[in-house]
């Protein structure tokens, strides 16, 4: 059993009450969080979240807004936010209905159909970095310049922890686990064979 280290404890405590958060249910200019991510990709060509060099040194938002991307497979889409393309076809499907984005067909496979973002969803990326900027202002001024900062660098650590080092070692387990099924799923499946083969030989005996 693993030991129960109170700081550990603590820290946890804080990650729970911080996803408790009010500002978790709160929809920039009234869009849910996968409409902004889905918006937010197909105008930056990926997670603006794994861009870690924005960090250090953030681009102009305008003349980024700006900026022509070929657009995105439902599947690219679906892996820069990590979730089954399944679960984003409904939000696209409603983003597009509003006019936020279209589809287009791929230039280098007519097979494939990208998805792009219109002048319409780039209004509401806009409104929604304007109100996401002015809350961030607020938190600035409520911490201080300094403790901001801190926590900047607090939490790029805290996402490298869990991205690169936890993330990795579960999806090293989940393959393991996937090879293991696998293989089982294959001696049973020899397994199975071979009783066949042996009911056939049996019946073969019999046979005056």
């Amino acid at each position: 059993m693993t030991s129960i280290d109170p700081v550990a404890q603590k820290l946890l405590y804080s990650f729970m009450q911080f996803n408790k958060g009010k500002w978790r249910q709160h929809k920039p200019h009234g869009r849910n969080h996968n409409e902004i991510m889905v918006l937010a990709c197909l105008l930056h060509g990926s997670h603006p979240g794994e861009r870690m060099d924005w960090r250090d040194n953030p681009p102009d938002f305008e003349s980024h807004l700006n900026q022509e991307h070929p657009g995105l497979k439902v599947s690219e889409i679906s892996a820069l936010l990590r979730v089954k393309s399944p679960t984003i076809t409904p939000v696209i499907r409603g983003l597009e209905d509003e006019g936020m984005v279209e589809r287009a067909m791929d230039p280098e496979d007519r097979r494939a159909v990208r998805i792009t973002i219109t002048e319409a969803g780039r209004a509401i990326i806009r409104a929604a970095h304007e109100e996401r900027m002015e809350t961030f202002n607020k938190l600035v001024e409520h911490l201080g310049e300094e403790d901001s900062l801190q926590l900047a660098e607090l939490l790029s650590k805290v996402y490298i922890f869990f991205d690169v080092q936890v993330f990795q070692q579960n999806e090293g387990s989940e393959h393991r686990n996937e090879t293991v099924e696998q293989d089982n799923e294959a001696t049973g499946s020899s397994n199975q064979a071979s009783t066949q083969e042996n009911d056939a030989s049996e019946q073969g005996d019999d046979t005056p």
